[in-house]
């Protein structure tokens, strides 16, 4: 997604994100149990993101490896952090 996209939210939770010129690049859609399932502009799954303890999200991408979290910050807002070097590992 394009750091000067944006996102909108539709029916049943589903949030449509666009790049800056306003083309759809992919969605979020609710998972089951939580969390958003990720999808590109042609549909194929690329993560998936679920709820954990204390407010956290963790984050997966699409064979299932933790690529991030989420945790709620202590004035509101959220921290995130990225573990991109585990796939490489």
């Amino acid at each position: 997604m394009s750091k000067t996209g944006y996102s909108r939210k539709g029916l049943f939770g589903t949030i449509s994100h666009y790049d800056k010129n306003g083309k759809k690049v992919g969605e979020s859609r609710p998972g089951l149990f939580g969390g958003y399932n990720n999808y590109d502009a042609n549909g194929h799954k690329t993560g998936e993101s679920r709820p954990g303890m204390f407010g956290t999200y963790k984050t997966y991408d699409e064979h299932g490896r933790k690529t991030g979290e989420s945790r709620p910050g202590f004035f509101g807002g959220r921290n995130y952090y990225l573990y991109w070097l585990q796939r490489f590992v």
